[in-house]
């Protein structure tokens, strides 16, 4: 029996290393919101590829929601963060998946899931707030939204205390290279799972019909 668990054990830890690394994320909110267009506070927009001061890529996507709608685990995975200041990206959480992936999720109301603890794919861990440098949105009267990376690095654990991934806290809304053990922010689209529609829009610049 002790076996059985145990090969049962090994074989659902290999199924979230084989599915980190290949792509089946799920959509971190539920329906299908609007990537964040061009407006007065950010021109560009809140698409993958959208710019930030200094020439920054924006590097994740921005999801427009209501005040308090539900965010989710894209894929299970432990909590390596989970701070309500962490700075300028205000109530955040992020997720480490094993095998060297990581989903980030800012600007949180608030703060559902611990540091440390383990959760499951579609767990709630938080709510879409106008937390961190978001605020300026609400003053603007602008939908407040969920920023969603996907970060793709070479091992697990570097969002964990004094590792590389906690320097995004000074960084806010962009993304800038740690070095070669961390490739960085990918498109989330191109790892989503087959079939899910998660948003609303192009996550690139310059597509037909949007500004």
């Amino acid at each position: 029996m002790r076996l059985t668990l145990f090969r049962l054990f090994v074989f659902v830890a290999l199924v979230q290393i084989s599915e980190a690394q290949l792509g089946g994320f799920q959509c971190p909110m539920k329906g299908s919101p609007q990537i964040r267009q061009g407006d007065n506070v950010a021109a560009s927009g809140g698409r993958f590829d959208s710019q930030r001061a200094a020439g920054k890529k924006h590097g994740a996507l921005d999801l427009n929601g209501k005040l308090g709608d539900g965010v989710f685990a894209s894929l299970a995975g432990r909590v390596a963060v989970a701070d309500p200041n962490w700075g300028n990206m205000g109530s955040t959480v992020i997720i480490d998946h094993g095998s060297g992936a990581y989903t980030v999720y800012g600007h949180l109301d608030s703060v559902l899931v611990a540091e440390g603890s383990n959760v499951k794919t579609g767990e709630k861990i938080g709510t879409v707030g106008y937390t961190g440098n978001a605020s300026g949105l609400k003053t603007a009267g602008l939908p407040p939204h969920l920023h969603f990376a996907l970060i793709q690095a070479g091992k697990s654990g570097l969002a964990d205390a004094n590792k590389p991934l906690r320097q995004m806290k000074a960084w806010g809304d962009y993304w800038q290279s740690l070095g070669a053990e961390l490739t960085g922010a990918v498109d989330p689209v191109l790892f989503m799972a087959a079939g899910a529609n998660c948003w609303t829009g192009s996550t690139t610049m310059n597509a037909p019909n949007e500004h």
